[in-house]
């Protein structure tokens, strides 16, 4: 029940702040202008006046696109580019990348000679990675402006939304780092240990039906663990607000202590907010797929539905920390009842 209750709280306390929904989505847009202009001026000076130009309008082809990497491999805005981009393959195009935690690696490595060898690593210095790298930091402004404002009962202004960030960002880009190491430990040790192994045990096998089995199987470890981490991490940035914590190292030891504790609620209901995601996911696949995509409108039509999408994923993103905030005030609330001997009645979501 407690999940539930959690989890109609968080939406409701997500529809209350549209307009800050919104500023996230207009930041997230603002940091892929650099990429996405470039981009597009550069496909246009390469189809403009081709046979290609009204084929590739009707449909994109593998042929050209790979055709298109080979002519401009030089390009660094070439290596951002993936023609999957215009279909729903990004969800699973790149899963291997995600299983084997390439851009966490590459991040990384990246920090470990920034600050202990005191040089910049150029061979990770991609504008790709570079905007990564910015997505991060604004990921740790937003959830600290989320967090701080949802730990609060009383109505809030915008205002107080962009203070709650600032004040955050630096306790939060902290718990960014130490995740940051977790995932890296993770993705090394674990990861590549089980990638080593399934390799070693499937290599005298005749059929790739074997190792594609195990790998399967490991994609679903992989992704329960990660997920468990990720849960963590966020635990411990509302532990870090409501505890008005300062060491990252303490907030996510209690962070991890409260969804250890909890976990069946903890993880019940960030399962319950992944699936929402899931049923977002899909239905913009749905529709992608009915849709014809040979003229201008419809076109149109898809991007709007991206723009849509991605604006609907951030307000999950916001419902997540809503969620497991007003979850831990109900947990905490309980149990300071249970200790003091009085009844234990809910708090008011």
């Amino acid at each position: 029940m407690t999940i539930i209750s959690a989890f109609k709280h968080g939406f409701s306390r997500v529809s209350h702040t549209k307009r800050m929904v919104l500023f996230a989505w207009f930041v997230n847009v603002v940091i892929t202008l650099p990429l996405a202009l470039p981009v597009l001026s550069q496909l246009d000076g390469y189809l403009r006046n081709t046979v290609m130009d009204e084929k590739v309008l009707q449909r994109m082809d593998v042929t050209w696109a790979n055709s298109y990497r080979a002519d401009m491999e030089n390009s660094e805005f070439l290596r951002t580019l993936d023609y999957s981009v215009f279909g729903y393959a990004p969800f699973v195009n790149h899963l291997e990348m995600q299983m084997n935690g390439t851009f966490i690696k590459t991040l990384g490595g990246f920090l470990y000679d920034f600050f202990f060898r005191w040089e910049i690593n150029k061979t990770s210095t991609s504008l790709l990675f570079l905007l990564s790298l910015l997505y991060v930091c604004v990921n740790s402004f937003l959830s600290g402006a989320f967090i701080g404002v949802y730990s609060k009962e009383y109505p809030f202004s915008f205002t107080e939304f962009l203070s709650e960030g600032a004040r955050y960002f630096g306790k939060f880009f902290r718990i960014m780092l130490v995740a940051l190491l977790v995932y890296f430990l993770f993705f090394n040790l674990v990861v590549d240990w089980i990638n080593n192994d399934i390799a070693r045990w499937t290599q005298a096998e005749a059929s790739e039906t074997v190792p594609y089995t195990y790998y399967m199987i490991r994609n679903v470890i992989v992704l329960f663990l990660f997920s468990f981490l990720s849960m963590i991490f966020d635990y411990a940035r509302v532990r870090m607000v409501m505890d008005d914590r300062t060491s990252s190292l303490a907030a996510a030891a209690a962070g991890t202590k409260f969804a250890m504790t909890n976990a069946r609620s903890t993880y019940g209901l960030y399962l319950l907010l992944c699936l929402v995601g899931f049923v977002l996911m899909a239905l913009y696949a749905i529709i992608e797929k009915v849709t014809p995509q040979d003229s201008y409108w419809p076109l149109l039509f898809l991007f709007v539905l991206q723009q849509c999408y991605m604006l609907a994923r951030l307000g999950l993103k916001a419902a997540f920390y809503a969620c497991q905030t007003g979850l831990y005030q109900t947990i905490s609330f309980e149990r300071h009842l249970k200790n003091a001997g009085a009844p234990i009645a809910t708090p008011n979501m």
